[in-house]
C-alpha cells in the first residue's frame, strides 16, 4: 500500500486505479459508464483530486465487483486528515 504520508485521497485513488486495472477495466470511461458517473470523476479520484462518498465508493466498487471490505482490506495504519474537525 502506498505511503502514510500521502494525502489519504491519494492513496484512495491509486487503491481504485488498481482496483480497476485488476477487474481488466482498461479505461476511466468504461469504468463511469459501468458505475453511473461520469469518467472526469473517476479521473478525479484515481488522481486524488476528489474525495468520495461511501455510497460513491461503494457504487463505483460495485461496477469492478469489488467489495467494501477488499477495498480497505491494504489500509493498516491509523490515518489523521491533516486538518481535523473541532468540535464545541
Amino acid at each position: 500500500m502506498a505511503s502514510h504520508r500521502q494525502p489519504l485521497r491519494a492513496i484512495i485513488g491509486a487503491r481504485l486505479r488498481e482496483l480497476r486495472g485488476r477487474a481488466g477495466i482498461k479505461s476511466q470511461e468504461k469504468l463511469g459508464h459501468l458505475a453511473g458517473v461520469h469518467r472526469t470523476y473517476v479521473g478525479r479520484l484515481e488522481r486524488g483530486e476528489s474525495g468520495v462518498t461511501v455510497d460513491m465508493l461503494a457504487a463505483i466498487l460495485a461496477a469492478m465487483s469489488v467489495s467494501l471490505a477488499e477495498f480497505f482490506r491494504p489500509f493498516e495504519q491509523v490515518v489523521r486528515p491533516k486538518t481535523p474537525r473541532k468540535r464545541d
